[in-house]
């Protein structure tokens, strides 16, 4: 088997020896079993000489080896991968109306009719595919979560994600690194996705197929690892694992992201796993392209080549792995050594009465009470903040907690107290879901 991939950039690793060369390098743990590069890409291989001949694959795979078995398909057979931002039902239909000539790959039992059901491992397969990428080649197709608004489509080539991949890896000192990954983000989320297939495929990494979600499951899964573990999560989960009170060993590190990490819950992650963690910061547009460990420096430091640039109020990061400059929606305090601070979004910057915040700073130190499981601000009509609250508190008690770190012109009024917030399983807020309960919330007060 060879694998070719032209227009590397020279300093970075390529693709340009043969996997035959390289039979001792794994890529994940499934169903116990060590798989290896070339019985990946001999499965892949197999997959898309069955496949029909759609023009793209919207790959549904659960299972991490799976899903890596039908992505690799579609870059064998040069067709693009959709990735949804969910499962729901009805975004798939809406994915296959935008995308008529699509079929969907599934290794559920119960998958649909007109889906593609991806068949057993075969290690017994022995073939010699050719891996071809132009750096202009779309590998896949990601759509945006929906937090800010209605998903939009962000088209990734295979050179943006194998230099990416090379940029984190030596960023987190990982490339030579023989760890487990167990990740709990699903692998078409592009945090997964970079994590769970592209960091394996281009170090020592070895994923486990299976994604753990509740705390006791991811113990066990990171306990009966067979060398220390690479735990990949987000703030969530890590919250739900500390409060959980559980034993946990074997964790080397620990990589987060989707969402910023307050100092005082990354303090007791790395005391309740012993292990560092660290953030890594980007987006379905950029990848990622920065990291920091907040409890030793709350800065942010790119990836080597990357760089952050500001004109007027619009900044743009550029360099690396990026083919071409991408504007961003966040708002960044630079240094000159070129690590920066983030003070939120552009939509998320508000003023009242004079005064300016930024809501992301501003839910931060909300979900930061001891007390307060999960909350969120939003902006009502006349002008002043509210906020929906997970939280046996009572309004005085929320509101006397919020006092002691904001100003009194952003106390939360109207104040609501409910079971839960509309995240997805990454833990990202939907805006419309948002929008909805808050309108519900409303009305519910008026009648």
């Amino acid at each position: 088997m060879h694998l070719t991939v032209f227009g590397m950039s020279p300093p970075l690793v390529s693709l340009d020896s043969s996997l035959s060369q390289q039979k001792n390098f794994g890529y994940c743990f499934f169903k116990g079993k060590a798989v290896s590069n070339i019985q990946l890409f001999n499965h892949a291989h197999h997959i898309s000489q069955t496949l029909s001949e759609k023009k793209f694959f919207i790959n549904l795979c659960h299972d991490r080896y799976y899903f890596a078995v039908a992505y690799l398909a579609g870059v064998l057979s040069k067709r693009p991968i959709l990735l949804p931002p969910n499962q729901a039902n009805r975004t798939i239909q809406e994915l296959l109306q935008q995308y008529p000539d699509s079929i969907c790959i599934s290794d559920q039992h119960d998958c649909e009719k007109n889906t593609f059901k991806i068949d057993a491992w075969h290690p017994e397969l022995q073939t010699t595919p050719t891996l071809s990428c132009t750096p202009d080649q779309i590998t896949s197709i990601s759509f945006t979560s929906g937090s800010t608004g209605q998903p939009k489509a962000i088209h990734k080539t295979w050179q943006e994600f194998q230099m990416g991949a090379q940029l984190a890896l030596r960023q987190l000192e990982l490339e030579n690194k023989e760890l487990s990954i167990i990740a709990t983000v699903p692998p078409q989320h592009m945090f997964g996705l970079e994590t769970g297939l592209f960091w394996p495929l281009f170090s020592n990494l070895m994923v486990e197929s299976q994604r753990p979600f509740f705390p006791e499951d991811i113990r066990k899964k990171i306990s009966e690892a067979k060398t220390p573990c690479l735990l990949v999560t987000t703030p969530k989960h890590l919250k739900s694992c500390v409060d959980a009170n559980l034993q946990w060993q074997n964790v080397n590190r620990i990589v987060c992201s989707t969402a910023p990490m307050s100092l005082e819950l990354a303090q007791q992650v790395e005391a309740c796993f012993n292990a560092p963690l660290y953030e890594i910061f980007g987006s379905t547009e950029t990848l990622s392209y920065a990291s920091r460990r907040i409890t030793k420096n709350p800065k942010w430091r790119p990836y080597q080549g990357i760089t952050i640039n500001q004109q007027a109020r619009q900044f743009t990061v550029s360099g690396g792995h990026l083919e071409k400059p991408v504007v961003l929606d966040d708002q960044f305090k630079i240094e000159n050594n070129g690590h920066f601070n983030v003070i939120g979004r552009s939509t998320d910057l508000i003023k009242i009465a004079g005064k300016r915040a930024s809501l992301l700073q501003l839910n931060t130190l909300l979900q930061n009470i001891k007390e307060v499981q999960d909350g969120v601000f939003f902006i009502t009509k006349n002008e002043r903040l509210g906020a929906l609250v997970v939280s046996q508190l009572t309004k005085k008690q929320l509101r006397d907690a919020l006092k002691q770190s904001i100003d009194p012109v952003f106390l939360p009024r109207p104040l609501y107290f409910i079971n839960q917030l509309p995240r997805n399983e990454v833990g990202k807020l939907m805006q419309s879901r948002l929008n909805a309960l808050i309108k519900s919330l409303q009305r519910d007060k008026n009648s």
